[in-house]
């Protein structure tokens, strides 16, 4: 299948391996958090990442606040914060204020789970952790291998989708208990980013270490709807 690519607007060297971004979905600011996974052997980051594995290196982390900024010559992107953590899985923000704050999630693969609170009167500081030990309140065995992603369907907060190193894409209604809605066998490989839209209802992407990102009609999860690959 043919597919025209979009173009690149601008490039940012985050030094690790960039495995998430999220924009900031609270005013017209063009401002986005990424978070970053990297293996490190004896401290250097530059050894070869696919001969690495989690038990021989340490997983250190990092997350920018950046700004992507329209001028004459096109686009640019500035950094304005940077915090160092434990390698990154994924990155959310709540599109819900909590107590009138705007909080972001950050999952970690050190098995912590950060919320981290907006800051909108200062960009050196713009995000600030308000909380690091949370409880869960409900959990299940999932997935065969490592559990990667889970994400709320924003027009139903009742229904999790989460992806696993077990290439397995799963639905769950948290009314039902833990028996999976459906069970995806689409990608071939890991499951490692989902991202429920939140201006179109029934639209869900998901992406893969099998390089391929589907758009799902989530009324109908045999098949994606589009494929980009």
């Amino acid at each position: 299948m043919s597919v025209n690519l979009p173009e690149s607007l601008a490039t940012f060297d985050t030094e690790y391996c960039a495995d998430s971004l999220e924009f900031y979905p609270f005013n017209d600011t063009q401002r986005f958090l990424v978070g970053t996974y990297q293996l490190l052997k004896d401290g250097n980051a530059q050894a070869n990442q696919e001969e690495l594995t989690s038990s021989d290196a340490t997983r250190v982390g990092r997350i920018y606040v950046c700004d992507a900024i329209d001028t004459d010559g096109g686009m640019r992107i500035i950094e304005r914060q940077r915090i160092e953590t434990s390698a990154i899985f994924d990155i959310k923000w709540s599109y819900n204020n909590v107590d009138g704050k705007h909080l972001a999630g950050v999952a970690c693969a050190d098995g912590s789970l950060a919320i981290y609170s907006a800051n909108n009167q200062s960009d050196a500081e713009f995000l600030s952790p308000v909380c690091t030990n949370i409880a869960p309140i409900c959990q299940w065995q999932g997935h065969d291998l490592e559990a990667w992603i889970a994400a709320f369907d924003y027009w139903t907060p009742d229904i999790v989708y989460s992806g696993g190193d077990d290439a397995r894409l799963k639905g769950w209604d948290t009314r039902i208990g833990p028996h999976p809605v459906f069970n995806s066998r689409r990608h071939q490989a890991g499951v490692c980013s989902i991202q429920s839209n939140f201006h179109r209802e029934h639209i869900l992407a998901t992406g893969s270490y099998d390089e391929h990102v589907f758009v799902w009609d989530t009324r109908n999860m045999r098949m994606p709807v589009q494929e980009y690959n």
